[in-house]
């Protein structure tokens, strides 16, 4: 049976931190459905037509044809009269990804920029560039610990990566995105680029910090990072929502009951989801007060748990 965090020794720790903070390599399979959510984001977001006969066999939409083939053959996308459209499995699909986001929005921007030293994140009026001089050399004040924390969670980081690419325009943003889905793994060479050059948590216990037990491991700062991070995260939240009760007209001001229904099939074929996606930060908060916990919707493609 698998020792858990607690009962391991110096050694062991050190020997998990550093599997942890090894090289990551996208797989094919990665490449695979990064391209298949590209494509859905792009019909979602971005109202593309995904015709079934392509008019001109030298346009981006023929060039596309064997990835919609790929992509009807795999269930997510099903023929319609003129193009394909969206089937049940893609529509889950979309509603993954965009919990996703929301969720990396809601649960772990806020790693991006933390103050190991001072033990707090950027706030209001910070800069987030700045610089501070240890023994005559500079360094940045804060780090972006969002990929550790979701390795020491067993996510992938890839995913996170990928989801805030895409939605800066950075991955087939340019009029001819299709022609991108030929390049493969390439496509995507700044994620693996983003990932790997990322702080980790075996660049944590290198700081050498230290307390009256002895030196600490970067595993044990990441985990109160991520408890601080989860309090100051509902901290901001409860604050928004009163200043927004507070705004309100009078009249507004009053308790009410709405049942929401987060499968809505009828409506994708409306308006953009992905954006627009119903996510309730408080569902999770509590569960997040524990570093190891993981929302179920990141429990999918190459989720590693350390035990």
């Amino acid at each position: 049976m698998a020792k858990s965090f607690d009962e391991m020794d110096w050694d062991e720790l050190m020997e998990l931190e550093a599997r942890q903070s090894e090289p990551l390599e996208l797989s094919d399979e990665e490449v695979q459905r990064f391209n298949y959510r590209t494509v859905l984001y792009k019909m979602d977001q971005g109202g593309y037509r995904a015709p079934l006969m392509p008019d001109d066999p030298n346009a981006g939409a023929a060039f596309l044809s064997d990835t919609l083939s790929e992509m009807a053959g795999e269930g997510l996308l099903e023929i319609g009269q003129k193009d394909y459209v969206f089937t049940a499995k893609g529509r889950q699909e979309l509603e993954t990804m965009a919990e996703q986001y929301h969720s990396l929005v809601e649960h772990y921007d806020v790693f991006a920029h933390v103050d190991i030293d001072e033990g707090c994140f950027l706030e209001p009026g910070d800069d987030p560039k700045e610089q501070v001089n240890i023994e005559g050399q500079y360094f940045d004040r804060f780090m972006d610990l969002r990929s550790a924390v979701m390795r020491f969670k067993g996510i992938s980081p890839f995913d996170m990566v990928f989801l805030n690419l895409l939605r800066e325009g950075r991955i087939a943003a340019s009029d001819n995105w299709e022609f991108d889905m030929a390049l493969g793994k390439a496509l995507y060479a700044e994620l693996e680029e983003i990932v790997n050059s990322a702080y980790t948590v075996k660049e944590l216990t290198d700081l050498g910090k230290r307390n009256d037990d002895g030196e600490i491991p970067g595993s044990d700062i990441l985990k109160d990072v991520i408890v601080a991070g989860n309090k100051l995260n509902q901290e901001r939240q409860m604050a928004a929502q009163s200043q927004k009760n507070y705004d309100a007209p009078a009249s507004d001001r009053k308790i009410q009951v709405e049942i929401i229904q987060k499968h809505r099939p009828e409506v994708y074929h409306h308006r953009p989801m992905f954006v627009e996606y119903d996510y309730d930060p408080y569902d999770y908060y509590d569960y997040y007060d524990d570093p190891f916990y993981v929302e179920p919707i990141w429990r999918h493609h190459h989720y590693r748990p350390w035990f």
